[in-house]
């Protein structure tokens, strides 16, 4: 796994609580990490620095739960115009 992967894996398991669900595609690594339903304000901070560090990054609200998760691109598969 690569060092800003790996971080931000270990960051989100830190700041949500959660085990951190991992898949990999072509485009890159989808991490993802269910939110606990109260985060303090020092967790909701944590994960805002996270997410920061991610390429894309997005929430989904299910009858389950809240789910947050993150996009670290594969620079190798965007074009030089993407970098």
């Amino acid at each position: 796994m690569c060092p800003k992967v790996e971080s931000i894996a270990v960051r989100l398991a830190l700041a949500t609580g959660s085990e951190v669900r991992r898949n990999e595609s072509a485009a890159g690594v989808r991490l993802e990490a269910d939110l606990p339903q109260n985060l303090s304000e020092t967790k909701r901070k944590a994960v805002l620095a996270v997410i920061a560090d991610a390429d894309t990054y997005g929430h989904e609200r299910t009858a389950a739960g809240d789910r947050l998760w993150v996009l670290i691109h594969n620079k190798a598969e965007e074009s030089p115009g993407d970098r």
